[in-house]
């Protein structure tokens, strides 16, 4: 039972890390050049000792009378030396180079890779990850990969070549015991790592797990920090995070007595393999066929040779944590885009009107967001939908910019089903400001050249004034070249909505969608924006989604959704003489 289960998680590791072996093709050349340096360093490492400790017992033997001194030739040990020293700096050195060199690019190309998977799925489908578990596995979980091919293949390769070079170098003068040190060498370089993994593979695992769940909660929480410190959890969520890093770090302290245990082994091999070697050289010696002055260099050379084998137990050890990031990563390739848009335009749309017809939305949990919701609208028509909280408009949206995909119902933009546009065309037909409003770490000019790149300052300064945004714009020190805070928290609820806006009124897109545009605004400014929504938006189809019954009289219809279902729809005037009309009775409460 337990080799049938040693089996699968072997086969297990093997299909988890396969993809990212496959990776490393491209950059063969410099981590191939990597080995190459890595074995030069430590031939050298291996020459140098074994050299020195033959140096000094020859020059101890050969100091024992006049004739012996006069004769030794110091001078080409001593060379030797001082090149080996070299060699091992340089090959080190160079080793550094090339390698680190090459597992940074690959791991910029797994970076890569990795966002391609990400950027076709939908908001919708990256919503169950969250920002912050994104952002581990962007970071923590591919650096993990850096072990596997810094920390695990090449010394593993290397440390193959050091026990063949070790049986050689020693069996050159005594067959016999180059063929035992490899064969013990071996020995230690397989079942250290291997006792190593088999013990900590598991635990690591968990490390790796409990590390990714730290960062996360702790990127999450810091997000969030102010709302933390107002309402006063953030001791408490301290006290948390705390408890979390324990977790973490019992787990670490776990591995590390682990790692001290397959230490104490490797090291007590390696002591039972130069006591045998130098006993073995010392009876040949005394049989007269072996020169004293090569027991030492016999010990030194299993004693240098096993320098490329400490450090295998550790890393095979942490083989747990690399399976483990590796396993999130293949988890988020894994995913298929629940959204497919088809390469090239099936048909080009006749105008900017829609039509929404029969549409269901179901949540996961298989309640329905949206039910039977049927409208059409003619191009340029201005349409206001109202409802409570909660009541489906967002969803609504999100749906008509295909980051929702319907469970039933069609949607069509001048005659054109959306799902026979290519994304482009989609992206470029619809003008929208979210909720929530995003500003990168970039200047304010970029941040709205986002949605017209070809757009002027005098355009956007215009446009941003028209909005009521002139005086911040002139307290910011240098105007449009200004940044703001992360996320945009320079700025007031108000005026970080109003930014959308003008990001979204900028573009020439056919058709805009703004999400609660004047939510948080004084009736002044209100209004004001309303005026230059109306102005902007002229001949261009505008859904404007509200709870505010402020100048809603200047749109052309108006709807009334609540709990998904569209349950009226009509000009302003028409539903106001309506005694049965939802938006009549709205209109009396506020009288009342």
């Amino acid at each position: 039972m337990a080799d049938s289960s040693t089996h699968h998680t072997q086969k297990e590791t093997l299909r988890e890390l396969a993809p990212y072996l496959g990776q490393m093709k491209p950059f063969a050349g410099l981590l191939g050049v990597g080995v190459v340096l890595n074995l030069i360093a430590l031939a050298s490492s291996v020459g140098l000792i074994a050299l020195s400790g033959w140096f000094l017992s020859a020059s101890a033997l050969a100091g024992l009378t006049v004739a012996t001194a006069q004769s030794f030739n110091f001078f080409l040990p001593s060379a030797g030396v001082r090149f080996f020293a070299l060699a091992r700096t340089g090959g080190r050195y160079g080793e550094r180079v090339s390698s680190h060199e090459g597992t940074l690019r690959l791991l910029s190309a797994l970076r890569k890779r990795v966002y391609l998977t990400i950027e076709p799925l939908s908001p919708t489908a990256l919503m169950r990850y969250g920002s912050g578990d994104l952002m581990t596995r962007l970071t923590a979980d591919i650096d993990a990969l850096d072990n596997l091919y810094l920390r695990v293949l090449t010394p593993s390769i290397v440390a193959l070549f050091a026990i063949i070079g070790c049986g050689v170098v020693i069996g050159v003068f005594a067959p016999m015991i180059g063929v035992f040190a490899a064969i013990a060498l071996l020995l230690s370089g397989v079942f250290g790592p291997w006792l190593a993994w088999k013990l900590g593979h598991a635990h690591s695992a968990r490390w790796h797990t409990l590390n990714g769940q730290l960062r996360t909660r702790l990127i999450e929480r810091l997000a969030s920090l102010p709302e933390l410190l107002l309402y006063g959890r953030w001791q408490s969520e301290t006290e948390r995070l705390t408890t979390a890093q324990q977790h973490r770090d019992d787990k670490e302290r776990q591995l590390a007595r682990l790692w001290g245990g397959s230490q104490l082994i490797s090291q007590t091999l390696l002591g039972l393999t130069m006591t045998i070697t130098l006993a073995l050289a010392a009876w040949l010696a005394s049989e007269q066929r072996l020169d004293p002055t090569l027991i030492a260099l016999m010990g030194l050379t299993v004693l240098a040779s096993f320098e490329a084998i400490a450090m295998l137990p550790q890393a095979w050890q942490n083989l747990g944590r690399i399976q483990r990031a590796a396993h999130r990563l293949n988890d988020l390739s894994a995913q298929v885009p629940s959204i497919v848009y088809p390469e090239e335009d099936r048909a080009v749309p006749a105008d900017a009107s829609l039509v929404i017809n029969n549409l269901h939305v179901v949540f996961d949990d298989g309640t329905y967001a949206l039910e039977d919701v049927t409208l059409s609208l003619a191009a340029g028509e201005h349409f206001a939908l109202l409802g409570p909280s909660g009541g489906g408009k967002t969803t609504l949206l999100n749906t008509l910019v295909r980051f929702i995909e319907p469970a039933q119902g069609q949607l069509k933009l001048g005659g054109v089903a959306l799902d026979d546009l290519s994304e482009p065309t989609l992206r470029r037909a619809f003008a929208v400001a979210p909720q929530d409003v995003h500003l990168f770490v970039a200047t304010y000019r970029e941040n709205l050249l986002i949605a017209a790149p070809h757009s002027s300052d005098a355009e956007m300064i215009e446009l941003l004034q028209a909005l009521g945004l002139g005086e911040w714009l002139e307290s910011q020190p240098q105007g449009l070249d200004s940044y703001p805070d992360e996320g945009g928290t320079s700025l007031s609820g108000g005026q970080l909505r109003r930014f959308g806006i003008a990001r979204a009124l900028l573009s020439q897109a056919p058709v805009v969608l703004l999400d609660e545009p004047t939510e948080g605004l004084d009736t002044a400014t209100e209004t004001r924006v309303l005026n230059e929504i109306e102005r902007r938006c002229k001949n261009r189809t505008l859904v404007l989604i509200t709870h505010h019954l402020n100048g809603l009289g200047r749109f052309d219809r108006i709807g009334i959704l609540d709990e998904g279902r569209l349950l009226e729809v009509g000009a302003p005037q028409t539903l106001l003489t309506d005694s049965g009309s939802r938006y009549a009775a709205l209109n009396r409460q506020i009288v009342l």
